[in-house]
């Protein structure tokens, strides 16, 4: 086969090679794969590693062979059942694979893409796109949108980038929609998890002042990240030492996001992600609290989930971004994964390792 393939490169050109080799490894893609399949609402038993179908990508979409994958908190979320209501477990109609961020591999392309081709290194926040079948990060291959598919930064390991995806978004939408720029003085609390460190640097690298709250033994790795004020929330209630910051971002908690109206001055902005404060609150003390579903007519430029995870994807590729893996499980513990980031304190991010030999690649 090599002596016919070199022989193709005279007469028909290097395009129609590469084309020859994009049809081969298509054609190599497997039936069947291994994935984590939630069967129901529970802990994480009802997490099973099982063979099922490959998806195949529709028009607009790229199937990723998956080297990482990331865990979110709305993983264990989703599994887990609504206050006093009496598990599911082993529903088959609930029957779904978790996980919304992955790293690795254009396998196939479906019709219509143009920005993507087999073999580009990727990652993507696939988000609840329509697919026949199951269909989800915590697998060796996944279906993800083309406008959601951004190059993986040469700066960051397949591991890393598998990190970037919900947290890279997250933080660029609320960097806008607070108004974060050069000179901005940003309190974030609680700084070191997953988007709270991806938006102290982002925000550092827009020229903004940062403060955060974090326990003591994240206070290091804070400073390594270019933080210029960590408060330890655990000794000190951090209202009453800020004051008059421009903009807040909070990753915690309602009771947080209403406590944090009074470091703001007047005509300050705070976005929360964790639940916000009353309105009330807001009106009484001068300043916008926008609610997730205004952050985008807020930030000013109605972006794409795309157009952030781009923005944070040459934030990275500049060097001025990285994820920290915190802690990494094979793709058989997605459930120990899960609870480890249900149990909070997470430096950083919790990462599955799908393909050993690739994740750790640049």
């Amino acid at each position: 086969m090599l002596r016919t393939l070199n022989g193709w490169i005279r007469p028909l050109g290097t395009a129609v090679l590469v084309a020859a080799w994009a049809g081969l490894a298509g054609a190599a893609t497997p039936a069947q794969m291994q994935a984590i399949v939630q069967a129901g609402m529970g802990g994480p038993e009802v997490l099973k590693l099982q063979t099922v179908p490959v998806p195949a990508p529709g028009p607009g979409q790229v199937l990723i062979r998956v080297y990482a994958a990331a865990i979110n908190p709305v993983d264990w979320g989703m599994r887990r059942p609504r206050e006093g209501a009496a598990p599911t477990i082993g529903v088959a109609s609930t029957a779904r694979i978790p996980g919304f961020d992955v790293a690795g591999v254009i396998e196939k392309v479906g019709s219509g893409v143009t920005s993507h081709r087999v073999g580009d290194t990727v990652f993507s926040m696939i988000g609840r796109i329509r697919v026949d079948g199951l269909n989800g990060g915590y697998a060796e291959y996944v279906v993800a949108p083309e406008q959601n598919t951004v190059a993986k930064p040469a700066t960051l390991t397949f591991a890393q980038a598998a990190g970037l995806g919900t947290v890279g978004m997250t933080a660029a939408r609320t960097l806008s929609a607070a108004k974060v720029g050069s000179g901005t003085r940003l309190f974030v609390n609680g700084i070191s998890g997953g988007v709270g460190s991806t938006v102290a640097q982002m925000a550092k690298s827009r020229g903004a002042y940062v403060i955060g709250t974090a326990s003591a033994r994240h206070h290091g790795y804070l400073r390594s990240l270019g933080v210029d004020e960590i408060i330890d929330y655990r000794s000190v209630a951090f209202e009453t030492v800020v004051r008059g910051v421009d903009a807040v971002i909070d990753t915690v908690n309602a009771e947080g996001a209403t406590r944090a109206v009074k470091v703001l001055k007047r005509g300050g902005v705070l976005v929360s992600i964790a639940g916000n404060p009353p309105a009330a609150d807001c009106t009484a003390a001068g300043i916008d609290c926008p609610g997730p579903g205004s952050m985008r007519e807020m930030d000013g430029k109605g972006g794409s989930e795309g157009d952030y995870l781009r923005e944070a994807a040459a934030v990275a590729a500049s060097g001025k971004l990285t994820i920290n893996v915190d802690a990494t499980f094979s793709l058989a513990r997605a459930g120990d994964a899960q609870e480890e980031n249900r149990n909070g304190g997470t430096q950083g991010k919790i990462i599955l390792i799908v393909n050993a030999a690739e994740a750790e690649k640049k």
